[in-house]
């Protein structure tokens, strides 16, 4: 649900910026690119705290996928994989 509210909040920017400048009487192609420069560097400030959640969860989600492959692999182990490692460990 954040990075939906992530990437509306983003558009809203842009889309504040483009009107403004569309109200300033600044060429389309000029003011999409100025939006868009501009709701970039806005965003980076404004919604910092959004952002660090997000990918905090993005994170989160990583490392538990991450640790459930490793238990599937540590699942698949017999106890001959064990005493092959003790042995290659001995030697």
């Amino acid at each position: 649900m954040i990075a939906f509210r992530y990437t509306v909040m983003r558009l809203m920017v842009f889309a504040g910026f483009l009107a403004l400048l569309t109200l300033l009487k600044v060429p389309m192609l000029w003011a999409a690119i100025g939006a868009a420069l501009l709701s970039a560097l806005a965003s980076f400030f404004l919604l910092a705290r959004d952002r660090e959640v997000l990918a905090a969860g993005i994170e989160r989600r990583v490392e538990d996928r991450v640790a459930r492959r490793q238990a599937k692999v540590d699942a698949g182990r017999t106890a001959e994989d064990d005493e092959d490692d003790e042995v290659e460990g001995r030697a």
